[in-house]
């Protein structure tokens, strides 16, 4: 990190914004960083702008999906790449969450890495090992890569992202337990948790791999389950937020770890494409799905592809709140209804019951590089 040359008041840290499938973030490498945690905190809020709703004087996006950060350096461990840390940042709140990764943004890794020459690029395809220090797991990038460099166009679309681009595959088949230590941390498939909020207990399902999260039926909590972000009311937000509260105490994780996040799912029906205003048939899901994250409590207006992970998951354990409404299909691919599409993962467990593969493919690209200025001292 260094001083703007042209101001003695702010300090410039070099910086890429990339898009990684239906999530955009500022990257930086660990090294133009401060190591000093608190300093650390500080240039990262200054450098998106929050605290603050519109983020106005930051790189942030004023949305959850466009409020995050990843850092990144080479690994030295045997048989890793590159070293991965993911953070999320308050937009109302000043705060960087560190408690759990992005599986979207996951994809971009990889390419920004190339970009910046920590790996050697191989063609036609480029394995990247990449450990997530968020969860202490390791997942692998498959990048295509032409004339030494990632890959941009390509015929691959996913829900959220218009266009196209090069497909990256992603697998999380090495992530269970990422948050909790554990597949299922309550020891069930099925739990029954009261939330004093509703003022009763609710059927849920907490299953942990990428990014632990909490199952429960949209109807215990009185929706279709098919709602687009603009008729989730912060009153419907809370539902979601207090049965989370809920799980979390029932498995032990503390109100700040920002986790499991709830889940609600609903058996295949048709509903209509909130970007597109098209309908996404019955035939085309295994079920429909809603997700929150949080805090403040908010709709993820597509699906963060580590939950998806976890749900495509949830979905083959028989016995799950998502087992018991997902249709299967013959191809070992849980397509996932969320608000802006179809969400598919393709996942394989054996008869051990261990995990042999949880992929899923995204697109990813640099849109800018440059440098980023922050106040050399704090201004809150």
């Amino acid at each position: 990190m260094k001083t703007a040359s042209h101001s003695v008041d702010q300090l410039a840290v070099p910086c890429a914004i990339m898009r990684g499938g239906t999530s955009k973030g500022v990257f930086f490498l660990e090294s133009d960083l401060p190591a000093d945690p608190q300093l650390r905190e500080r240039v990262l809020l200054e450098a998106m702008g929050s605290p603050d709703p519109r983020q106005i004087d930051g790189l942030g996006g004023a949305d959850t999906l466009t409020s995050k950060i990843v850092i990144v350096e080479k690994s030295t461990m045997p048989d890793i790449d590159l070293n991965y840390t993911f953070g999320q940042v308050g937009i109302d709140l000043p705060y960087v969450s560190y408690s759990a990764n992005c599986g979207n943004l996951s994809a971009a890794v990889g390419v920004y890495a190339l970009q910046e020459g920590l790996i050697k690029a191989v063609e036609p395809i480029t394995t990247v090992r990449i450990f997530n220090t968020n969860t202490r797991q390791v997942l692998v990038s498959r990048i295509p890569v032409s004339g030494g460099q990632p890959s941009v166009n390509g015929s691959c679309a996913i829900a959220g992202v218009p266009g196209s681009g090069a497909e990256i595959q992603l697998d999380f088949a090495r992530t269970k337990g990422a948050t909790t230590g554990s597949l299922l941390p309550s020891g069930n498939v099925i739990d029954e948790i009261y939330v004093p909020e509703l003022g009763k207990s609710i059927t849920v399902s907490i299953v942990d791999v990428a990014k632990v999260t909490l199952f429960f039926h949209a109807r215990d909590i009185g929706i279709r389950g098919t709602e687009t972000p603009d008729e989730f009311t912060p009153e419907i937000l809370n539902r979601f937020w207090a049965i989370r509260n809920a799980g979390a105490k029932h498995i032990g994780l503390p109100p700040e770890s920002r986790l499991p996040h709830p889940v609600s799912v609903i058996a295949p029906e048709n509903y209509t494409n909130y970007m597109t205003k098209t309908t996404v048939r019955a035939d085309e899901v295994s079920f429909v799905a809603r997700r929150v994250g949080g805090p403040p409590p908010r709709l993820h207006k597509a699906f963060a592809a580590t939950g998806a992970v976890c749900t495509a998951v949830a979905a083959n354990l028989p016995g799950t709140v998502v087992h018991q409404v997902a249709r299967r299909f013959d191809d070992h691919v849980v397509r996932i209804g969320h608000p802006t599409g179809v969400f598919p993962v393709t996942t394989r467990i054996n008869t051990d019951g261990e995990i042999t593969e949880a992929a899923y493919t995204r697109t990813a690209r640099r849109i800018m590089d440059g440098t980023v200025y922050v106040a050399a001292q704090s201004r809150r």
